[in-house]
């Protein structure tokens, strides 16, 4: 499971979500989970929420999508 607490380019995390090979789940407090890459209202909540201080936790069902997704988390902690 990933934790970010900053999505400062949201459209760059969304071509990230559409270009995974695997579902991205999102993870909602209620502990059930929602797929960013297949549903459009999961991506329009995310798209209107800020993380909070816990931040948002995502869960990728292919392995291989990890390295784009912690590539993002680095190039966004230096901007």
């Amino acid at each position: 499971m990933l934790t970010m607490k900053l999505l400062p380019d949201r459209e760059s995390f969304f071509n990230l979500v559409a270009r995974s090979r695997g579902s991205v789940l999102l993870q909602l407090p209620d502990q059930t989970a929602c797929d960013l890459k297949h549903d459009p209202a999961a991506r329009q909540m995310l798209r209107l929420l800020e993380p909070g201080p816990e931040g948002i936790s995502l869960r990728l069902s292919d392995p291989a999508d990890l390295p784009a997704y912690l590539r993002y988390m680095m190039e966004a902690g230096r901007a």
